[in-house]
């Protein structure tokens, strides 16, 4: 991540939260819940938020029973982490990691049964490369979790909600924050991520098979689980075969 990204991560931790909470109108906690529960599949499952942010995601899989990594290049970000763990009395592991550098990963901890990445891929400067370099560290047969803005379709209710994502958000984002160089940024790398397709072929990129598909937040996100080779998978999207459309959850 370069040094001015981390900057603007470091100086929105305290409030970055609160503001997502408001701008999504409430939505990101359940968003972050899906992750989540997507990643625990059983009791002291191994699980590694990257990009954790916060931590979110992170603490909401070791509230679900899960033994939580989190990693993160933003060490404003993991104090937050920290703080909220021991506020509620979870146990995690932070480490602070360069998820965008060139090379193999070491993160201790793994080999993992899952993997999430929730709103973190866009801020990666070769995302391919670091999805590859994060399926390395699954068990056989681990899930990865990849949830992320992209662009949405060309449906009405899309339309209504990428002109709000687009022109209003960042508006919003500076009177509550006071500077809006964060959101400017979210709304320039959604436009550099593309369509939800894009998350299916990083997957794909890492020789995971994916397995769902879901679009939410009225197509502004998508949550893409991959698989690493196992037995055989099938893909849905709302429970039906993938096909690039399909309606998922808000």
């Amino acid at each position: 991540m370069d040094a001015e990204l981390l900057d603007v991560f470091d100086s929105n931790a305290e409030t970055y939260d609160r503001i997502n909470t408001v701008i999504s109108l409430g939505l990101d906690r359940r968003w972050r819940d899906w992750a989540a529960r997507e990643a625990v599949q059983r009791v002291g499952a191994k699980v590694l938020d990257a990009c954790a942010g916060t931590g979110l995601t992170g603490l909401r899989a070791a509230e679900l029973g899960a033994e939580v990594t989190l990693a993160d290049a933003s060490q404003g970000m993991l104090a937050v982490a920290g703080r909220r763990a021991s506020a509620a009395g979870l146990r995690v592991s932070t480490v602070r990691a360069d998820l965008g550098a060139a090379g193999d990963l070491a993160i201790p901890g793994g080999p993992f049964d899952a993997i999430t990445m929730v709103f973190g891929a866009r801020y990666l400067q070769d995302p391919s490369a670091t999805i590859r370099s994060l399926a390395t560290l699954l068990q056989p047969g681990g899930r990865f979790v990849l949830l992320d803005f992209v662009e949405p379709d060309n449906s009405l209710l899309a339309r209504t909600a990428s002109r709000y994502f687009f022109r209003v958000l960042p508006h919003i984002a500076s009177w509550l924050a006071g500077r809006r160089d964060l959101y400017d940024r979210l709304v320039e790398t959604t436009r550099a991520m593309g369509r939800r397709e894009h998350l299916v072929s990083l997957m794909r990129d890492a020789d995971m098979e994916v397995v769902e598909v879901h679009k939410m937040g009225f197509g502004l996100v998508a949550g893409v689980i991959g698989r690493t080779p196992g037995p055989t998978a099938f893909i849905e999207e709302s429970g039906e075969a993938y096909a690039g459309c399909g309606a998922g959850h808000s």
